[in-house]
């Protein structure tokens, strides 16, 4: 007999609900930040409306500017 109350599904199951909240948490942080929030709208619209650029191209920019 297991000295354990919980079966390995049960410890399975605990696992994924809590990185379901730590998951529901975080998005409701970003959600309460106002500053966040029109910063995620904006780099949307940029994408919707093509103002974007390559990882590379954006690595060459900061390397011409000195940053990195």
């Amino acid at each position: 007999m297991s000295d354990s109350i919980l079966t390995e599904e049960d410890r399975k199951l605990l696992i994924r609900v809590n990185r379901l909240l730590e998951e529901v948490l975080e998005a409701l942080e970003v959600m309460g930040d106002n500053g966040t929030v029109k910063a995620i709208r904006e780099g949307e619209e940029d994408v919707k409306a093509g103002r974007v650029r390559s990882y590379d191209e954006f690595v060459e920019e900061l390397r011409r500017s000195g940053e990195i």
